[in-house]
Formats: C-alpha cells, sequence, structure tokens
C-alpha cells in the first residue's frame, strides 16, 4: 500500500476517531468505494487535468450530495492532489485502522462445500474465543480443496484442507 494512501487515510481515521465517526465514515468510505469500483473511470476522470479544478469539485458535489462533510471533503482533498485514482487504497488503509481499534479481524473461509449457517456460528464462536477478536468472515466455496476447511487472516493461514494433507502425502513419497 502507498505512503500516500497510507498518511492521508491514518490522518481521516485520527479525525473521524476524534469527532467520534469512525463507523459513519468507514460506512461511507465503503460505499463510495464500491461506486469506484464498478465506475472505474470516475476517479480517472477526477483527476483528468483537462478538467478545471472547479468543474471537478462540482462533479464530486453533485455525484455525492449528502455525503458526510469528512468524507466529501476527503474526495476533494484527493482531487485536488489529482490522487482520486489512490480513494480505494486509502480506504482499504483506513478499514485496518478501523479494525485494528475496534479489535476486529478479518477472515476468509474456505471450504469444499457451503456451510450451514448452524456451522458458521460454531465456527465463529471458536475463532473469536482463539483470537480474542471479533471475527468479520468471508465464506468462499472452492472444490478444488476437496474437504476440510482453509482459514485465511491478514498474517497467517490454516490449512487444513484435504488436498494440503494429500500433497503433504505426495510429497514425502517423492522424497524417499
Amino acid at each position: 500500500m502507498s505512503s500516500f494512501s497510507s498518511v492521508y487515510a491514518a490522518s481521516l481515521f485520527s479525525l473521524a476517531q476524534d469527532e467520534n465517526k469512525a463507523d459513519a465514515i468507514l460506512k461511507e468510505l465503503k460505499e463510495i468505494g464500491s461506486f469506484f469500483e464498478e465506475n472505474k473511470d470516475y476517479p480517472k476522470l477526477l483527476d483528468t487535468p483537462t478538467l478545471s479544478l472547479e468543474e471537478r469539485l462540482g462533479l464530486i458535489d453533485k455525484a455525492f450530495l449528502g455525503a458526510e462533510e469528512y468524507v466529501l471533503n476527503f474526495i476533494k482533498l484527493l482531487c485536488e492532489k489529482k490522487c482520486t485514482h489512490s480513494f480505494l487504497s486509502c480506504v482499504k488503509h483506513y478499514e485496518k485502522l478501523y479494525n485494528k481499534a475496534n479489535n476486529i479481524e478479518k477472515i476468509t473461509v474456505i471450504t469444499a462445500i457451503p456451510l450451514s449457517d448452524a456451522l458458521k456460528e460454531k465456527l465463529i464462536i471458536k475463532l473469536e474465543k482463539e483470537y480474542s477478536k471479533k471475527i468479520v468472515p468471508e465464506y468462499r466455496v472452492d472444490k478444488d480443496i476437496l474437504g476440510g476447511i482453509v482459514i485465511r487472516t491478514e498474517n497467517s493461514q490454516t490449512d487444513a484442507s484435504v488436498r494440503s494433507r494429500l500433497d503433504a502425502i505426495r510429497a514425502q513419497i517423492c522424497d524417499n
């Protein structure tokens, strides 16, 4: 992640915490981030030198009418610096800071078949106890793992899949 994004996101997060608006700002950043992902040319338009700054800021005011003041000003600041293309990176860094401050761990759970709601609930309870954090899961199905489960966090991976066990056995056989 770029130093630029880190610094700007950290500044916004600090301000959001001071104003007790970290939750609302994260929610709005994600919504606008989704808009930027769906409309990939829009950030490029806001960075283009062919439009005057006044025109670009006017586009922001129209597109994000009713947006939280700090978020709106943040986008305008990026626009002034012709760095609106860094918005999504800023959102990711802001979310990491938010999660750390709120003891939240985002995980990805990969299984060969979809988990039932009851299993999901049991898994989350176990992981929250293990990590001593609030767990925010994302579930994925990957038939290639054959069975078992793979759990990924930002910093680690636990692979208890049938595929990894078979690969380990294959490696042992081939080495001997």
